[in-house]
């Protein structure tokens, strides 16, 4: 599988429905999973493309390392295409740095306001030398990223999740005749957070002469200066220095330290001239020596690494490390390593989707769910500097300041910038489970504040410029942020997203309500959410002629509808914002700002009542086309009384964009498990947010469902997307356990859908008190864990009292208490059990189509009970078949008379269609495919004549007619989102048999098939 191809192979690789999975799940690529040993393996060797690489961190250093081994490795191009996205528009290769090591520039390749630039420089991440690489010589042949493919075999490379190592394995052949077993084993010390290892292990058919060369590659040293380098022969050591461009009193020490084992005897490395990147700061050192036959040779390097802006004598630092590590040697050090991160990636802080005594979930697209419930939470946590790295380091509290950027510490994505991603995606699910290893990303703006603070007074280079409308007291974040957190070109703080400031205040909210310390809210980040309010109250408009506050030429999240007046959802936010303020002042015996409340209540979100939706912003007309989630983050983020939240899911579903970005379909999960009074779309909009985005080997995420930019709408795809990640990783704690975030009381509501027979949920905090709960279908236990799993400066009220519960915030709520070592069990909401069409036998029962997709377009969509999801076929001008289970009704898998059927087509209803039963599966072996198309002018059924007796023929149309065609010219009418329908009465009753089909071909109306085929938004099948 190419790596850019989304995992939809991961539906069908196990075969059939039903057919039983085993604990290691195969993927069609021969990727492999071991959910005992949180292993991924690949077989495949896939060179030269950024979504088959793997990228390491340990919060404070990170790396980003070649698929053949921990080398340097620059993109060969896919569609003429090997550039990464803005703002920086650079080469796509392996990259490395060290957390917080910005830069200062003019501008950027990208931005938003280009005009903004003469207010204040940008401040990018800047790169240091690529510290991975122990590159092989042998008979004249190098082994490196540019080694022939052709000279490896049996390639395997293992991540292994539990242990936070990274392996490959596989045998050399440098010339004909000689085969050299190489593995490689490579970590970043996530207790140690200036250390990291790499190893390589060597055994060879046949005596020969072997040249190990550890190099520190400067191609990596992206807008940094080189400053000095150098080689210590007493200590096998080199090391090289860089400073971020156009910062002078910052940089960068790496340290790299051989150490080998017998085998290569006591060699003293050579300075190596030969390799040169075209950068001064590479360096290089080699060890020559013979490798004898079946004798394995073992070649360390320990690397130490640390800048200016944690560290006040980062070169003895880094030094250090290097030096300590290597004394340590690998295998003591990676057991520490293993130490730290079982301690922060126990078994019980990820959701599991496996039932008690069943080593495996119900079906295919489960599995995804089960990986993904590990990888992504490691992928993120991987970013974050723990309290134990935290302590070990002497307390040292500049590690613990650096936010997580969009694609981490292994990329420079985004040019590493900070956005509302942080706050709004990545945090939430963690600041659940980790809390304390989420808490940098509030300090990262806690630090920024008086930069903030100063922000206030660049409102005269906006539409916000008049005299005095703004004074002390206030603060404002910009859209993007580095070093400074200053306004700039690609992130102002005016005119622009000011949602990112009441973003941050969420995630200031969340981190209390989760760890109950009331000391560091209070005295730190109470401040700055009363900052952001004052900025708020000041910032809205009065309009004189309604009486009630706008806000006027600003952009929400959906950034295709940019500068506009009236927005919803950051309205809403601001509303949210100023009366929160006000409770938590009250709360803490502080005063209140009453202007604030009557603000606030003065406040009115855009609507339409006809059309039943809260608006995107005042002019919003029918023709929008939404990047991400925008109107429907008011029902999942900020708990507002909502009279449209189900029209708003269904309107806003139809609207949204294929080229968005891959975390939006999370909050469609989440709100439809909150809102929708039927079927299982939860599900659908869940694996919607993973499958198409998910890319093999690793499982990390890629920004767009497609990674070619000439057809995902022109956008270089950021990768790995650790948003994505993070709006993955809140599903199940906030759709299915139905979480809410609340200082006072601990709000759940749960619901599982049908194809979830059950869930044990991360362990989680509220107000500094652990939880653990499961859920089957129809209960949920929650358990309250004992003090001693209480997180320090908990929050003491509850040490000895009862912990208050809520169950949903929309509806009556019922109160409970809950005492340490105390389960409650508690009833779901059935959602899939009730039937959005009554007596429809297919909603939530397992689907399948053979056929290609349109990514995101699921099979499953079609009988989830819910019109705002569809599965779409890939091709027009070929028979597409979707294949349900019938023994998955309530009456069994045969004999039901079926006396109706109702499809709704959505906007795209095919040109003819069939329905037939059968008694297997397989769309091939029943020759399906043929059926269609017919001959519809001559009357024939889907079968012709003399129906075969492997089928049963149920009903054909051969010119599916269009009940609302489109129309051009009301593309812009607001109106609510219509469906082209079939209803079909048989003539007379038609028994069910194990499977049921549905055959589409063509695309009513059009023969032109570029958006792909036809769409079926639902299928009904009624006794």
């Amino acid at each position: 599988m190419h790596p850019s191809t989304p995992l939809r192979g991961l539906a069908f690789v196990l075969g059939g429905l039903g057919v039983a999975l085993a604990a290691n799940f195969t993927t069609e690529s021969g990727d492999t999973w071991n959910n005992d040993q949180w292993t991924l393996t690949t077989e495949t060797l896939d060179m030269g493309h950024y979504q088959s690489r793997m990228s390491l961190a340990n919060g404070y250093l990170g790396i980003n390392v070649a698929t053949v081994g921990p080398f340097f490795e620059v993109d060969v191009p896919v569609a003429g295409d090997s550039i990464s996205g803005w703002p920086l528009f650079n080469s796509r290769q392996t990259f490395a740095t060290i957390a917080g090591f910005y830069d200062t520039q003019p501008t950027t390749n990208g931005t938003n306001y280009l005009w903004l630039n003469q207010y204040g420089a940008e401040s990018v991440i800047s790169g240091v030398p690529h510290w991975g690489g122990l590159i092989l010589e042998s008979n004249n042949q190098t082994l490196n990223s540019t080694v022939n493919p052709d000279s490896i075999r049996n390639y395997v490379s293992t991540l292994d999740i539990k242990k936070g190592l990274m392996k490959w394995s596989y045998t050399w052949t440098p010339t004909d005749g000689l085969n050299i077993n190489v593995t490689y084993s490579m970590f970043v010390h996530k207790l140690y957070v200036n250390q990291a290892a790499v190893q390589v292990e060597l055994s060879a058919s046949s005596d020969t002469d072997v040249k190990v060369i550890d190099i520190l590659d400067g191609t990596s040293a992206v807008r940094a200066d080189f400053v000095y380098k150098n080689y210590e022969p007493d200590t096998k050591t080199i090391w090289t220095a860089v400073r971020p461009n156009g910062i002078d009193n910052i940089t960068a020490y790496i340290y790299s330290t051989l150490k080998t084992n017998d085998c290569v005897g006591s060699v003293t490395p050579s300075p190596f001239l030969d390799y040169s990147s075209g950068n001064a700061s590479t360096i290089a050192q080699s060890i020559a020596f013979k490798l004898r036959a079946h004798e394995t040779a073992v070649i360390e390097k320990h690397i130490g690494g640390a800048s200016h802006d944690a560290f006040d004598d980062p070169q003895e630092v880094a030094r250090c490390a290097s030096l300590s590590g290597a004394k340590t040697g690998f295998g003591p050090l990676l057991d520490t390593h293993i130490k730290e991160w079982n301690s922060i990636l126990p078994e019980d802080s990820v959701d599991d989707y496996i039932l008690p005594g069943d080593d495996t979930p119900p079906n295919n697209d489960t599995w995804l769910l089960q990986i993904t419930s590990v990888t992504s939470p490691f992928y993120i946590l991987q970013n974050t500097v723990g309290p134990n790295a935290i302590e070990i380091a002497g307390g040292n509290k500049k590690l613990d300041i650096n936010s997580i950027s969009v694609c981490g510490l292994g990329s420079d994505c985004y040019a590493g910038l900070i956005f509302w991603d942080a706050e709004i995606w990545m945090a939430p699910g963690l600041d659940m489970s980790h809390p304390h290893h989420i808490k940098q990303i509030t300090n990262y703006r806690k630090e920024k504040f008086p930069q903030a603070q100063e922000n206030v007074k660049m409102a005269y280079s906006s539409s916000q410029n008049q005299t005095g409308k703004f004074s002390n007291g206030g603060a404002v974040y910009p859209w993007t942020s580095g070093r400074w957190g200053n306004c700039t070109g690609t992130g102002p703080c005016f005119d622009y997203e000011y949602h990112i400031n009441g973003d941050i205040g969420k995630q200031m909210y969340n981190y209390y309500s989760t760890t109950g310390d009331r000391e560091y809210f209070e005295g730190d980040l109470l401040p700055i959410y009363d900052a952001i309010a004052y900025f708020y109250s000041e910032l809205m408009d009065l309009n004189e002629t309604t009486g009630k506050y706008e806000l006027l030429n600003a952009t929400d999240p959906d950034e295709y509808a940019n500068n506009a007046d009236r927005i919803g959802f950051t309205t809403a936010l601001i509303q949210k914002h100023l009366n929160e303020s006000n409770i938590l002042n009250e709360w803490f015996g502080l005063p209140t700002n009453e202007s604030w409340t009557e603000l606030a209540g003065n406040i009115d979100l855009p609507t339409n009542n006809e059309v039943g939706i809260i608006l995107e912003y005042g002019t919003m007309n029918g023709s929008i086309n939404v990047k991400q989630a925008d109107v429907i983050l008011i029902d999942d983020i900020l708990d507002y009384p909502n009279n449209y939240s189900l029209s708003d899911l269904d309107y806003y579903a139809a609207k949204q964009s294929t080229t968005g970005p891959g975390m939006t379909y999370g909050v469609f999960s989440i709100v439809a498990n909150e809102v929708s009074p039927s079927g299982c779309s939860s599900y659908t909009y869940n694996l919607v947010g993973v499958e198409p985005y998910v890319r093999a080997p690793w499982y990390q995420f890629s920004e767009q469902l497609g990674d070619n930019f000439q057809d995902n709408g022109g956008t270089h795809p950021a990768f790995p997307f650790l948003t994505g990640m993070g709006g993955a990783n809140r599903v199940a704690i906030f759709g299915y356990l139905g979480v809410r975030i609340f200082p006072d009381r601990l709000d759940i509501d749960p619901s599982l859908p049908s194809q979830i027979p059950y869930i044990s949920y991360r362990t989680f905090y509220w107000q500094g008190y652990a939880f653990s709960a499961t859920s089957n279908q129809t209960h949920t236990n929650l358990t309250r864990l004992a003090n001693s799993r209480v997180l320090p400066k908990a929050n003491s009220t509850y040490a000895s009292n009862p912990i208050p519960i809520s169950l949903g915030t929309l509806g009556d709520s019922v109160n409970y208490t809950i005492a340490a070592n105390e389960t409650h069990t508690f009833s779901n909401r059935l959602l899939g059990q009730n039937a959005t069409v009554a007596g429809n036998i297919l909603q939530c029962i397992p689907a399948r189509s053979d056929q290609a997709y349109i990514p995101g377009q699921l099979p499953i969509a079609a009988i989830d009970g819910a019109a705002s999801t569809k599965w779409q076929p890939a091709l027009g001008n070929a028979t597409a078949v979707l294949t349900v289970d019938l023994a998955a009704t309530p009456h069994g898998a045969a004999g039901t008379a079926i006396t109706e059927l109702r499809f709704d087509w959505g906007a795209r209803p095919p040109q003819m269609f069939a329905v037939v039963f059968s008694d297997s599966p397989s769309a091939a072996t029943l020759g399906l495919e043929l059926i269609l198309p017919f001959n519809a002018t001559r009357g024939y059924t889907a079968l012709g004549d003399s129906p075969s007796a492997s089928l049963t023929n149920v009903t054909a149309e051969g010119n599916v007619r269009i009940s609302a065609p489109y129309d051009a010219g009301s593309v812009a009418a607001l109106v609510k989102i219509g469906a082209n329908t079939t209803n079909v009465t048989l003539d007379a009753p038609v028994a069910t048999r194990r499977w049921a089909h549905l055959l589409l071909w063509g695309v009513a109306g059009t023969t032109n098939y570029t958006g792909g085929g036809a769409t079926v938004a639902e299928w009904v099948m009624l006794e």
